[in-house]
């Protein structure tokens, strides 16, 4: 038990097997191990795109040359150092001289961070290609370029990749290639509608202000269009409404009598302003008949009028034992002017 418990050299070593080179005292130098460490790094992410990486690893070994040592060599000993984190546990994982060249890495490599199942995925994303309605013509292209790009085995013919995207973009972008094309579009060589979007593309922003102007000047988009229907809906709601307002206020009209004196909206009875008069009247005479001994010619003429016409349950006039007030009146003011000099 404790013999299988010891440590042992068996099993180990890296993934990769000793190669055959012709070169004495071979080794990999600090300097082209930097180079690729600064250059590629993989770190075997979601996001990461694995053509990618071996593409820029290529294009950085190419310039790595030892005498006596094979690019294919070279490669495999210095791939290991371009991949890191989740990839370098990967990489560790294979058996112990499991790999004897580059290209059997690369499809290793390709087969766990680029499966048959993101080759599927990039294929439809190419194939059921839709430029989006807030995208210019240029994003548009950026971005189908980029699912291109992403998927080297997608087997599409330049015919077909420029037919895709034609046939995905919205009206009036189509419409704006056939007028820059001067016919139809796709009735034109595959390389020649290349080229044309190619360069539209290239001067996208003054094809996109081309775009905007004849977009302002033609009629508003089917999402528009619905907005606008609604907002006509409720426009016609409220004016329904407003005309329902309008015919109660005209019927109140009609019933509610108009005041004489001040034009409101109630009786010549009920105005505030008459109202008003006829209390100060009445308290007016109340205050008189209270005992106040000067009295308007006016007031005094109405009052004795009045009384002398007011005949008691007797049947007399009961003023008759009343002394005249006007006497009175005359008699103090006389009264007065003897006393003034």
């Amino acid at each position: 038990m404790e013999g299988l418990c010891q440590p042992t050299l068996n099993g180990r070593g890296g993934p990769i097997s000793p190669i055959a080179i012709q070169a004495m005292n071979f080794g990999l130098k600090n300097d082209m191990i930097q180079q690729v460490q600064n250059s590629c790094q993989f770190h075997g992410l979601p996001g990461d795109d694995a053509n990618k990486h071996l593409d820029k690893f290529l294009h950085v070994t190419q310039s790595i040359k030892v005498n006596g040592v094979t690019d294919d060599s070279l490669r495999l000993y210095l791939f290991p150092h371009s991949l890191t984190h989740h990839a370098t546990a990967w990489f560790d994982r294979f058996p112990r001289n499991s790999i004897t060249t580059f290209e059997q890495m690369a499809k290793m490599f390709l087969r766990k961070y680029f499966p048959l199942s993101m080759v599927k995925k990039l294929r439809n994303e190419i194939t059921n290609f839709r430029q989006r309605p807030d995208e210019s013509l240029f994003e548009a292209w950026e971005r189908y370029k980029l699912s291109i790009d992403r998927s080297p085995n997608h087997n599409m013919l330049p015919i077909t990749q420029i037919d895709t995207f034609y046939n995905g973009l919205t009206l009036r972008h189509r419409d704006t290639i056939n007028v820059a094309a001067g016919e139809t579009f796709m009735k034109r060589r595959p390389k020649v509608c290349y080229d044309l979007i190619k360069n539209m593309t290239a001067h996208h922003n003054d094809w996109d202000t081309f775009v905007q102007r004849s977009e302002s000047s033609s009629s508003i988009t089917s999402s528009s269009n619905l907005e606008i229907v609604a907002l006509k809906a409720k426009m016609t709601e409220i004016n329904k409404n407003l005309m329902k307002l309008l015919q109660i206020n005209q019927q109140v009209k009609a019933v509610t009598p108009s005041c004489e004196t001040c034009g409101g909206l109630h009786s010549y009875n009920d105005c505030p302003a008459t109202v008003g008069q006829t209390q100060n009247v009445y308290v007016a005479g109340a205050y008189n008949q209270g005992g106040n001994s000067y009295q308007p010619q006016e007031n005094r003429n109405l009052l004795s009028y009045r009384s002398d016409n007011y005949l008691g349950a007797s049947g007399f006039n009961q003023n008759q034992n009343r002394s005249n007030p006007n006497q009175n009146y005359q008699n103090r003011n006389q009264g007065n002017n003897h006393a003034n000099p």
